[in-house]
């Protein structure tokens, strides 16, 4: 049993990256989450790298923005290792975008729940 960490290795990070996932990407939008995502190489040995964005037009306090990032940080990393093993028997890498798109601040459950369903559809869908 692996433990449950999300570490910098594991983090979409690049300005040139992060560009190329939002505009070459495929998305699943699953409310008020959209994902994007692109199967490509990436430069560590980790299954996929993922980012993050709250944008301060949908939700102006800086306190609300930072609450939502850590929930989507912690949602995915305890659910994770349901998608690395997709991802590693099937030999491939990606990198994944998630946008919050709500006007107000969510719950962990509710982050959970809606990372988890975006995530399973994306990698049906396109992995």
């Amino acid at each position: 049993m692996q433990r449950a960490t999300f570490s910098k290795h594991e983090r979409l990070r690049g300005r040139l990256r992060v560009q190329e996932v939002a505009t070459t990407g495929r998305s699943v939008h699953e409310p008020p989450f959209k994902l994007v995502g692109k199967l490509m190489a990436l430069p560590t040995d980790a299954p996929a790298q993922i980012a993050f964005a709250v944008p301060k037009r949908n939700l102006p306090l800086a306190v609300h923005r930072n609450r939502v990032k850590r929930l989507l940080r912690e949602a995915y990393r305890i659910n994770k290792h349901r998608w690395y093993g997709k991802l590693q028997a099937s030999g491939k890498q990606c990198a994944w975008l998630i946008v919050f798109q709500g006007k107000a601040p969510v719950t962990l459950a509710e982050t959970e729940l809606k990372i988890s369903r975006a995530l399973d559809r994306w990698l049906k869908q396109h992995g």
